[in-house]
């Protein structure tokens, strides 16, 4: 599936209605998002770092969700290669939902539309980057159907 061209909307991937709120649509992110999602994450994310990403770019597989005309939630992904031999998968580098809709299915929604765009492309997995010292993500990337995965992480701080 291609991206969308820069600056123009994407067809919505999926709906979730709720009768106390606007009804939220879920589509894949656009540059025009960045602000937006900047100002949802408030100081979690910087604007050059969600750049470096390339919103609505080849390698892209990234989504928000919308109310009302608003950005209430996302979900920062790509597509990357890895390991020996390389293989193609899905890294979710982040996930945030507005607390006013929270508990409504939004992250899941978020999750189940990337899957299903990954399986689209044929990427067979998909990883989250989770603290695991963070209890409450790692229950919630649990409730998404995330298991632990047998590769470590291993880093070198360089300064």
């Amino acid at each position: 599936m291609n991206s969308p061209e820069s600056g123009r909307k994407s067809e919505p991937q999926g709906r979730l209605a709720n009768p106390t709120e606007a009804e939220v649509v879920i589509r894949s992110i656009i540059e025009d998002d960045v602000d937006a999602v900047i100002a949802l994450a408030g100081s979690l994310i910087k604007k050059e770092e969600i750049v470096a990403l390339g919103p609505g770019g080849k390698f892209d597989l990234s989504f928000v969700a919308e109310a009302g005309g608003r950005i209430v939630g996302y979900i920062l992904a790509r597509m990357v290669y890895l390991g020996i031999p390389l293989s193609r998968i899905c890294t979710i580098y982040g996930i945030i939902v507005d607390h006013e809709y929270r508990r409504q299915g939004i992250g899941d929604r978020l999750v189940s539309t990337l899957a299903e765009r990954c399986k689209q492309q044929g990427i067979q997995t998909v990883r989250a980057l989770v603290d695991e010292n963070d209890t409450e993500l790692c229950d919630f990337a649990r409730e998404l159907g995330f298991r632990r995965s047998p590769i470590a992480n291993y880093d070198r701080v360089l300064y």
